[in-house]
């Protein structure tokens, strides 16, 4: 069974198994996985199985947000093998445990800083080469003109290797290998800024001195908080030697020659640091290196932005073309037209909320007789839901036949939907079984909106529910009603995204005010009546954004 490996900011790691249930995380105790985490609330996210045999993670509306490799979480996302779920401070890896040999130490703030601290904004500006050509005074000044045009030169030649789109992995190697090759270091690690509190997350650590790959690498939180606070990148060098760093641990247990640490500032704002030292080798690094490493730090956030949106810009294509395709593929699940039925009148129409939504319809003739109507809605909307929604249309579809018997029928799709859904997950599901003859309107209502009936004289009654929604729970059974209708009634059959609708005010469309709709044009036509009641919605969620799909079918004897 997989496993999740959790790393709290403090004390020690742990793991946990999961199982084929979920598991519900948060600072509460009652959860499955209790973190004692501040930044974390009392039931903050979950971890539920999959329907392809895996897991998915969630948010639970947590104040702070869930976060899956660096993304904050929005509805659920299927979890792959090493992805890393930052709850609050804690880090929680899928079934892998963590590699990185980095670690933050809380070290306190030195009331005398560190040997070298210069203002980003003073590495950042333009120098005026002709204006310091002509003031120097020394050879001092022939040699920071030197030092500056290496730098140009360094970096022209990191631009040109940067030029081309780079997954965002594959970029942060990239950048590590080629300030590595301009910078020798013992050690040194790319940290991004991750999650909600922010904090400073490992991504690329690159130890070049192999006498030291089993030694972590000590990071000092007090050299991160000063870059940070003061947008400036800091140089210690003689590390061991400087008695205003004694008894730092992170600086003395690794025997720190000389470190540096630069943000990475993408002209905006400050996304993460890189951090490098020396133990081994006797140069120190200079004030120089220092402007160097953060010039290249810069050029390396911008391009990390750059790669990033361009990522985000595919990934958004993607998605479109591919919620265009799921679109069409639902649109084909739904009626074309609406069926011809003799003694009956029928229009059905639905209107997603996205461009796929949890709500279906269909008509499907069980024998010459007998016509199925039905109408269901998932919980939750988008492609979790209309994928679940395709796959209960094919099992509905294998049900219906001439020997369909409607409480067999609902109880084999309850558990179908049970055993292939996470534990939140459900439908609400009406069937009915019109016979063209008779009137008679045989109906199996598992937990949906009640169905309006308004007879020829105006009297109003409901098809209520007759067993729980689908997936609720295993094993259930269903009761069959039926009505039988005379000439002049009409059914409706509707989803809660009509009722529910809201306006500007927040007011609700309402079942009363459909009601009033309904016994108003109850004389038209059932393709009429299906329009009139959208065009009264449109009208009533004028500059709303629908946030729920809507489905209607009016279905009327007329002999």
């Amino acid at each position: 069974m997989p496993r999740l490996f959790v790393y709290p900011k403090k004390g020690d790691s742990f793991w946990h198994t999961l199982k084929r249930e979920k598991v519900l995380i948060g600072r509460s105790e009652d959860n499955d996985l209790a973190l004692p985490d501040p930044f974390s609330s009392g039931h903050h996210a979950a971890i539920a199985p999959s329907a392809d045999g895996g897991f998915c993670v969630r948010d639970n509306g947590s104040k702070n947000g869930t976060f899956l490799n660096g993304k904050k979480v929005l509805g659920e996302i299927e979890l792959k093998r090493g992805d890393e779920i930052l709850i609050g401070s804690t880090r929680i890896i899928y079934d892998k445990e963590l590699s990185s040999n980095v670690e933050v130490t809380e070290v306190v703030h030195p009331s005398r800083n560190i040997n070298t601290v210069i203002p980003l904004k003073d590495i950042l500006k333009k120098q005026d080469i002709d204006t310091t050509i002509q003031s120097l005074a020394s050879p001092a000044d022939f040699m920071k003109i030197k030092s500056d045009y290496k730098s140009m030169a360094v970096l022209n030649e990191v631009s040109k290797a940067l030029v081309l789109h780079q997954p965002l992995p594959e970029l942060l190697e990239k950048i590590m290998d080629l300030i590595s090759e301009y910078l020798p270091m013992d050690r040194g690690v790319l940290m991004l800024k991750e999650g909600n509190p922010p904090q400073m997350i490992a991504k690329v650590p690159r130890i070049n001195n192999k006498n030291l790959l089993r030694q972590k690498i000590l990071v000092s939180q007090s050299i991160i908080t000063m870059v940070l606070d003061n947008h400036s990148s800091v140089l210690t060098a003689d590390a061991q030697t400087d008695d205003r760093l004694k008894g730092k641990d992170s600086i003395i247990k690794s025997n720190i020659h000389s470190a540096m640490c630069v943000p990475l500032w993408n002209n905006r704002e400050i996304i993460g640091v890189i951090y490098a030292d020396r133990i081994s080798l006797l140069d120190q690094f200079t004030e120089d290196d220092l402007r160097l490493m953060t010039l290249l730090s810069n050029l390396a956030a911008v391009k990390i932005e750059n790669s990033l949106a361009i990522e985000q810009a595919i990934e958004v294509e993607k998605f479109q073309k591919e919620l265009a395709l799921a679109a069409q593929i639902q649109k084909d699940f739904l009626p074309k037209k609406n069926p011809p039925c003799e003694n009956f009148d029928i229009s059905g129409t639905n209107i997603p909320c996205n461009q796929v939504g949890g709500d279906y319809y269909d008509f499907i003739a069980i024998d010459p007789c007998r016509l199925a109507v039905i109408v269901a809605d998932v919980s939750g909307k988008g492609m979790s839901a209309a994928l679940l929604m395709a796959s209960l249309r094919a099992a509905l579809i294998a049900e219906v036949g001439p020997q369909l018997r409607l409480e067999n029928m609902a109880a084999k799709l309850n558990d179908f939907v049970y055993s292939s859904s996470a534990s939140n997950r459900f439908i609400t599901f009406f069937f009915c079984e019109l016979d063209r003859r008779t009137g008679v309107l045989r109906y199996i209502n598992a937990g949906h909106n009640p169905p309006i009936v308004i007879a020829k004289d105006g009297t109003v009654a409901r098809l209520d529910p007759t067993g729980f929604c689908l997936g609720m729970f295993p094993a259930i059974t269903y009761e069959v009603s039926q009505v039988t209708l005379d000439k002049g009634d009409m059914v409706v059959l509707f989803t809660d995204g009509i009722t529910d609708a809201r306006n500007k005010d927040s007011s609700e469309f309402g079942e009363e005010n459909l009601i009033g709709l309904l016994k108003k044009i109850s004389k038209k036509p059932a393709s009429e009546i299906v329009g009139k009641v959208c065009t009264e919605l449109s009208s009533f969620t004028a500059g709303v954004e629908p946030f729920d799909d809507m489905t209607l079918i009016a279905l009327k004897r007329t002999g």
